[in-house]
């Protein structure tokens, strides 16, 4: 009993401290516990969804992230998978470092936030709707402003590896779950994009890893490598920027975890979209 009362005057303490992150005007918590305490407050408002970790985050413009633990998986499909292709060689995969994915791709509404226009071809969806027509090199100056604007650390695109191990979630099928419980493509979205997180999330608590539209990563797209790699960062050099997740338009087999396709960097198009990465 003696150790549990001689806390309380440290947690008084830190809840006046998190006071100061409180805006009056909306009601919105933001603010980063340090780990050695175990977890992180989330700044989500009223849903009280966590990770099975608990760490979560919401950032100024509501962009909600949640850590993805340090692993070892494996990438790419089995040659039993069906429609699998010739670039998904399976190899083995270990991230070191755990890391946030933003628990859903950047609306049009967050987009605007930060860059002040909205190029979406499906702009009448509104502002809940994932921002399309955007390239590589756009999400880039996005990444850019958004760092300016929050000043708390990296914002980034993930890596190829990073963006599979994030939509797997400890799962090594084609997807995370039933197709059609997990994402909009070409069997069940009436030809546009839809809402985020309308549809089932991953293990993770990751929504439209499959379907809705493509997601931009940080590597340029070649060939796998033949063996277990830590932490990889892509080919060196190339022409295209790789792009996972299939979209509204594509096939059920567009939209398997270990589908990879790819565009080059100034390609701008309704499938294109993308979510963001945060690291320490």
């Amino acid at each position: 009993m003696m150790k549990r009362f001689a806390i309380m005057p440290s947690l008084l303490i830190l809840f006046f401290f998190l006071g100061c992150f409180l805006t009056p005007s909306k009601g919105f918590l933001w603010a980063f516990v340090p780990d050695d305490l175990g977890f992180v407050i989330s700044g989500q408002e009223g849903s009280g969804r966590t990770a099975p970790s608990g760490k979560t985050f919401t950032n100024s413009t509501g962009m909600t992230f949640v850590q993805i633990p340090a692993g070892t998986f494996m990438m790419g499909s089995p040659s039993s998978e069906p429609n699998r292709a010739s670039d998904e060689t399976q190899h083995r995969v270990t991230l070191t470092k755990p890391f946030y994915m933003q628990t859903t791709e950047v609306t049009q509404g967050q987009w605007k936030a930060v860059m002040g226009n909205n190029p979406s071809h499906f702009n009448s969806c509104g502002d809940s709707c994932p921002v399309e027509q955007v390239s590589w090199n756009d999400c880039q100056e996005f990444i850019r402003k958004l760092n300016q604007r929050e000043g708390n650390g990296a914002y980034r695109l993930p890596t190829e590896a990073e963006w599979e191990y994030a939509c797997r979630a400890g799962t090594t099928g084609p997807y995370y779950t039933d197709l059609d419980r997990a994402g909009w493509y070409s069997g069940n979205s009436n030809n546009r994009t839809h809402p985020v997180a309308q549809k089932t999330p991953n293990a993770w608590g990751l929504y439209d890893m499959h379907g809705n539209v493509y997601e931009w990563c940080q590597d340029w797209f070649g060939d796998y490598p033949g063996g277990s790699v830590t932490d990889p960062k892509g080919s060196s050099s190339g022409g295209s920027r790789v792009i996972r997740g299939g979209s509204w338009r594509l096939y059920a087999r567009n939209c398997r975890s270990a589908y990879r396709c790819y565009n080059t960097p100034d390609v701008r198009n309704n499938n294109n979209g993308f979510r963001v990465a945060w690291t320490k």
